[in-house]
């Protein structure tokens, strides 16, 4: 094995995270190789553009990578689902926040507060059951989620993790999924 330097050192940690961020559960129902090319795209992300000046400049770059994951994802009869790409993307950013090297590298500590809650069945359906069922959109799978419907969850659980006092939203997915889980007895993080 050769010596392995900062750079290198980096990109290995970050196809790690990818790896372990976005499990086979997390694209369950999916065609095959989706978990792979989820990995192959995020693995080799370039984490130094992410923008840390204000939230919509983040948005944006969220949405391009958004669109741009799910051009990459196998076809299969249906249309390629919005709602995979971003919840990979957003499983897989979180991780990059919790990870020390690459949030101390890439300046990450910046952008945490504008970090999505993962949105899955799970998430949706705490969400729904603390906003009350009929503030928010019906929860109609992942592969049917669309942007316009992904946003009024986010609106919600940026208000709640803030009711909460939590320093950014990302850390709702913490409590809602893992109290979800509970509740459904179930454990993955599924469709």
């Amino acid at each position: 094995m050769r010596p392995v330097n900062k750079k290198i050192l980096l990109r290995l940690i970050q196809q790690f995270v990818a790896v372990e961020a976005v499990g086979p559960s997390a694209v369950r129902g999916q065609p095959k190789n989706t978990v792979r090319r989820v990995h192959n795209y995020l693995g080799r992300m370039n984490l130094s553009r992410i923008p840390r000046t204000s939230r919509r400049e983040f948005s944006t770059w969220l949405a391009l990578h958004t669109r741009r994951l799910q051009r990459r994802l196998p076809k299969s009869r249906k249309p390629k689902p919005w709602g995979i790409a971003r919840k990979t993307t957003n499983l897989f950013l979180r991780s990059c926040f919790y990870n020390t090297y690459l949030r101390r590298e890439y300046g990450l500590a910046k952008v945490g507060r504008w970090l999505e809650v993962p949105l899955d069945r799970v998430v949706a359906s705490e969400l729904k059951r603390l906003a009350g069922r009929r503030e928010l959109p019906p929860w109609k799978g992942l592969g049917k989620l669309q942007e316009a419907d992904s946003e009024r969850f986010q609106k919600y659980a940026r208000t709640l993790a803030a009711a909460c006092k939590l320093p950014a939203t990302i850390f709702l997915d913490n409590y809602l999924w893992l109290r979800g889980r509970t509740r459904r007895s179930g454990g993955s993080r599924g469709e």
